[in-house]
């Protein structure tokens, strides 16, 4: 699992940009097959027309979840067009099968915090409160951990897959409940200071 401490905060003006910038530096330096989990779809989507026609330049296959088509048709093309990368949210944090070559990175974009303004969210979070406790703590940091364990398991499908796991969220990082989610993921945890460093932590891994 590695960090990019180089990024900026998710509530930065210019995060969106950043990771756009960072995702086509990866999938283009790379070349392997890349998930990319994202948490709203309004980002996916300007990601999405933003790196289509530069990741094709570097004869990358962008996939998107609606955009390109049903669930099963755009799993389908992931899995057949070998180092194409895949753009999903919400059903696909979890319920994804794709073992092998077709999938060996998993960038997760942003920590899967529920919207507190769903209903059934806010109850929950109106209930601990009223217990003398904090919401947050006890309940969103603990759900989102769950949540971002589901997506990086979307890595090892067999016994024989092998991959990294990127989370370009660095409050996982640089707040104090990001150790809740670093416990939460499996293997080795690496911080990466820069670009370059991260990409070539990445084909180290995969000339093993």
């Amino acid at each position: 699992v590695i960090f990019p401490a180089f990024l900026p905060s998710p509530k930065a003006d210019d995060f969106i940009e950043k990771t756009n910038e960072f995702l086509l530096a990866l999938a283009g330096e790379v070349g392997r097959g890349m998930l990319v989990l994202f948490t709203s779809r309004g980002h996916l989507q300007r990601s999405f027309h933003e790196l289509h026609d530069p990741l094709q330049r570097c004869g990358v296959t962008l996939l998107a979840q609606g955009v390109e088509g049903s669930r099963r048709h755009i799993l389908q093309r992931f899995q057949d067009e070998v180092h194409s990368v895949l753009f999903g949210t919400d059903s696909f944090w979890e319920g994804v099968d794709v073992p092998g070559e077709s999938l060996e990175i998993v960038v997760i974009v942003r920590l899967p915090f529920a919207v507190p303004t769903e209903p059934i969210v806010q109850a929950q979070m109106e209930e601990i409160e009223k217990s003398g406790k904090n919401p947050f703590m006890e309940f969103s940091v603990p759900e989102a951990a769950i949540k971002l364990r589901q997506g990086a398991g979307r890595l090892i499908r067999r016994r024989d897959d092998r991959g990294v796991v990127i989370i370009l969220d660095n409050r996982v990082i640089t707040t104090r409940y990001g150790s809740t989610f670093k416990r939460s993921l499996p293997g080795k945890t690496i911080r990466a200071d820069s670009l370059s460093m991260l990409i070539q932590n990445v084909k180290q891994w995969f000339e093993r």
